[in-house]
């Protein structure tokens, strides 16, 4: 039988099982009246027509031409209170596969190569009743199949919260397909089989052969669990996926990425982003909180969800959420995302963080920037505007404690972490290779790289020094000075006198000098006399 037609009604199974319909119908109507009374309301119809519905998807011809079987067709064997066995906990609470507030795990059993799970092992997880609590021992008459025992069985295989001593009446039993020391770190590894309860089921468990997201959704606690209700059937999504929603969130399947949920605020984000076809693609883990304890992440096939609790929630994708993850995530120096990898100027992409931001292009790395830096390179236009380019490798500290980082066009560079300036290609490279940076005779720079107005050029201040260059004159510096101060009364590079066309020198007479593209100023030291020519 399909997945879908777990949704319909047992006689339209049967029939199209090939059973004869006469006797399918006959078969619902007499257990109808076995499980539920003859008082006939929505939720008896409801109820009985799962259980004859799942007992038909389990073992069709058995159960129509033995209708008696029902119970053991859905419920397996020992279901009634003679059988001995504690009840499943779906069963008296409310449908949720989790331990009622008056008891607690205690304990576990397993069956190994169970057809519940696929083929892998079914755990059965005991919640005794908690010391400080009280409960009767009964059986379950609240209807179903699953007449089991609750509060009756004093026993405890003890794996479970050792901290609580004594022993203490099975008040009901969970299933799960997951170990139990990874479904509650609480519980040990010590493993006790028991072939017995190989059957053992209720009308409210997935049946055999379920598919991945029955089991995800069981093995979190059903109607108990954070995901609240199914709110629809289970579905095919893109590329072999499955999926199903929920009052608060959503399980999904790829056969690449195995069955993960997604709740709360993140799915809300998620289906808007458009879910597994969206840029996030499928889940790769479920929820998990962050170390800080301030907020939770989701993994995707091509990046993450993150969340500050009373914040926002944010999607960092590809190699961006890759380096994030590198520098610690939200832990790490950037702190949580406060927007979306989104569009920078350009052909790029930039996400913002609390303490900084990541860009990224086709043509280089996923970098981060922060601090001054950032400042600075934002308040200059970004990766466009400045004229510096993306990022292309991380910040670094220098031996006298300044720091610099790299662009494609340019670096940012500072005597100190607040004071930064940005130099632009080619002067830094004339400043960086040949003039040695900031150990060199120019020092540190004390202004940004500026244009030359009515000019093709560019000229940068530095502490001991000042540099021009044109496309004619290439990259030429000269001592910030008495030549450099009359260089600028003359116009500077806007004057008459245009661009330095060579470094300054030293006359055969002890005088300094520049030459330019019209003209010559020296400077005599000895007489502090300065000549244009």
């Amino acid at each position: 039988m399909v997945e879908n037609d777990r949704e319909r009604s047992p006689v339209v199974a049967a029939t199209n099982a090939g059973v004869g319909s006469s006797l399918a119908v006959r078969a619902v109507d007499r257990v109808s009246r076995l499980l539920g009374g003859r008082r006939s309301t929505r939720r008896s119809f409801l109820f009985r027509a799962a259980v004859v519905g799942s007992a038909l998807a389990v073992d069709p011809v058995g159960y129509t031409l033995k209708p008696g079987t029902a119970y053991a067709s859905v419920c397996g064997s020992s279901n009634t209170c003679s059988g001995g066995w504690s009840v499943f906990c779906c069963t008296i609470n409310d449908g949720a596969n989790t331990c009622p507030d008056y008891s607690y795990v205690a304990g576990w059993w397993k069956v190994d190569a169970s057809a519940f799970c696929l083929g892998a092992p079914r755990y059965y997880i005991d919640c005794n009743r908690r010391p400080s609590r009280s409960c009767r021992c009964r059986c379950n008459t609240s209807g179903g199949c699953d007449r089991r025992r609750t509060c009756c069985n004093v026993f405890r295989y003890g794996q479970c919260n050792t901290q609580i001593k004594g022993v203490t009446a099975v008040v009901c039993r969970i299933v799960t397909c997951t170990p139990p020391w990874e479904w509650d770190r609480r519980c040990g590894r010590t493993v006790r089989t028991s072939e017995s309860t190989r059957t053992h089921s209720s009308a409210c468990l997935p049946g055999r052969n379920p598919s991945h997201i029955e089991i995800k959704y069981q093995d979190l606690g059903l109607v108990g669990s954070f995901l609240g209700r199914p709110d629809g059937r289970e579905r095919d999504a893109a590329r072999n996926g499955r999926k199903r929603r929920y009052a608060s969130g959503m399980i999904l399947w790829h056969p690449d990425q195995g069955a993960h949920e997604v709740h709360g605020w993140l799915a809300t984000r998620y289906r808007r982003s458009g879910a597994e076809t969206g840029p996030l693609g499928y889940p790769r883990t479920d929820h998990r909180p962050i170390g800080d304890r301030s907020g939770q992440v989701v993994r995707f096939e091509r990046g993450s969800l993150y969340r500050k609790f009373g914040g926002p929630t944010k999607m960092v994708l590809g190699r961006s959420d890759r380096r994030f993850r590198a520098l610690g995530g939200p832990r790490g120096q950037l702190g949580y995302p406060t927007s979306d990898t989104e569009a920078a100027d350009g052909p790029g992409k930039v996400t913002r963080f609390e303490r900084g931001a990541i860009f990224i292009s086709s043509d280089t790395d996923a970098i981060a920037v922060r601090g001054s830096i950032l400042s600075v390179y934002l308040d200059l236009g970004g990766p466009h505007g400045s004229g510096l380019g993306f990022p292309v490798a991380t910040v670094r500290s220098l031996r006298d404690g300044g720091r610099k980082q790299r662009f494609e066009a340019g670096l940012i560079i500072g005597r100190s972490p607040r004071r930064v300036f940005a130099v632009r290609e080619p002067i830094r490279h004339r400043y960086m290779g040949e003039m040695g940076g900031p150990d060199g005779p120019w020092g540190y720079p004390i202004t940004h790289t500026g244009g030359i107005v009515g000019k093709d050029g560019l000229w940068n201040r530095f502490e001991r020094a000042v540099a021009y260059w044109s496309p004619q004159t290439g990259a030429r510096w000269f001592e910030r000075g008495a030549i450099y101060r009359r260089y600028r009364t003359e116009g500077g590079a806007s004057g008459w006198l245009g661009f330095p066309t060579a470094d300054q020198d030293v006359t055969s007479d002890g005088r300094q000098r520049v030459a330019f593209q019209y003209g010559t100023i020296s400077y005599d030291p000895v007489t502090g006399t300065v000549e244009v020519a």
